[in-house]
């Protein structure tokens, strides 16, 4: 399991986050392995750049985009390995190709199977050996062929806006919907006044939801049961193996101020990319939880988490309420109120299929 490393830690693993601090910010930052006020705030300006929670603590998820800003493009070979490929240059290397038209999939950092696919097509086109590796030759025929006039991601919209369509003329009756409970009892997440754990009400709620979705029709999945804790990334392949159709991840948010309170959704997107079905999915969600009185409304936002990045489908990951705020915990623990949330977020899920390819406008990436 990946450390933790946070405010006030002095040893060599801090050491290691402030070099690679410095080559993905390229900015001034003494590497002395303390971790003092200046590396937090280091640390909180790549998680905003990254598509994070800027808490300015390297955990997993910080860990791993501190990872992959270490490879930029043609630092290797690029292909298809039983535990794929993830970087930077994996991700420049999808945008490279979907300008082009060549369909990358999702510009997520993943070298999965619509990559390869991608790039022996891209070699086929050009006359290269088609081997599926994006190598050096591959790389420069592919930087000599950029097109700057060309917005990232233009086909992958298009496609996706397709696959909104085909969602929305089927309905809810028999879809496959992944519903997940949050952490888990060995990772309890964040914790209330009263100590209930993040764990615990996430596993509530969603257990009211996916009772919900299933009265309506759907065919229902659950992330975890009550007594594990399985990784976003094992929560994602769990989605993918099982051909998923929409993920709803339910989990709560935390800050230090009781004062804080609030709904708020989630979805894939990073600095130039954006996935237009979770954008939909977010939004009714937000839309739903504030219409059932989860408020003030603190909106849909883009992040990069493993599970919003690694699902092949619609996914969204849902906080009702900060759990450190006394008003937002009592409500998240009240069977009642548990129970409204759960029909509000069953009305947002059935609404996507039912105009989930409307012409709403959704953010575009830069």
């Amino acid at each position: 399991m990946t450390p933790i490393i946070r405010y006030g830690e002095a040893n060599r693993a801090v050491r290691d986050v402030q070099h690679r601090l410095v080559r993905a910010l390229d900015a001034e930052l003494a590497v002395d392995g303390v971790f003092g006020e200046a590396t937090r705030e280091a640390v909180r300006r790549f998680q905003r750049d990254r598509g994070l929670a800027a808490d300015g603590i390297v955990g997993p998820e910080t860990w791993r985009s501190l990872v992959e800003a270490g490879y930029a493009l043609g630092d290797r070979l690029l292909w298809r390995t039983r535990v794929m490929m993830r970087g930077d240059d994996v991700r420049e290397l999808q945008r490279r190709l979907n300008q082009l038209g060549f369909d990358a999939g999702s510009e997520d950092g993943i070298f999965g199977p619509l990559t390869q696919a991608a790039v022996e097509d891209f070699q086929r086109n050009v006359g290269l050996d088609v081997d599926g590796v994006a190598g050096p030759e591959t790389v420069e025929v592919l930087r000599r062929m950029r097109r700057d006039h060309q917005r990232s991601g233009v086909g992958i919209r298009a496609r996706e806006r397709e696959a909104l369509r085909r969602l929305s003329s089927r309905g809810l009756v028999g879809a496959r919907v992944l519903v997940d409970p949050s952490h888990g009892p060995g990772d309890a997440g964040h914790v209330g006044p009263s100590g209930v754990s993040e764990a615990e009400v996430s596993w509530q709620i969603a257990s009211r939801l996916a009772a919900r979705l299933g009265a309506q029709g759907a065919y229902v999945l659950l992330g975890r049961g009550p007594r594990n804790n399985p990784s976003p990334s094992d929560r994602a392949r769990l989605a993918n193996d099982q051909g998923a159709e929409v993920v709803v991840s339910v989990g709560v948010n935390a800050l230090d101020t009781p004062a804080a309170g609030g709904s708020a959704a989630y979805y894939y997107g990073g600095a130039h990319f954006v996935s237009e079905a979770g954008y939909r999915l977010a939004a009714l969600a937000s839309q739903r939880m504030v219409a059932a009185g989860w408020v003030p409304d603190c909106r849909v936002h883009p992040m990069t988490w493993a599970l919003l990045r690694e699902t092949r489908m619609p996914a969204v990951v849902v906080e009702p309420g900060f759990i450190t705020c006394p008003a937002d915990e009592a409500r998240l623990l009240d069977p009642g109120c548990q129970e409204g949330l759960a029909a509000s977020l069953a009305d947002a899920v059935a609404a996507f299929f039912a105009v989930g390819a409307s012409d709403e406008a959704v953010p575009v990436a830069l």
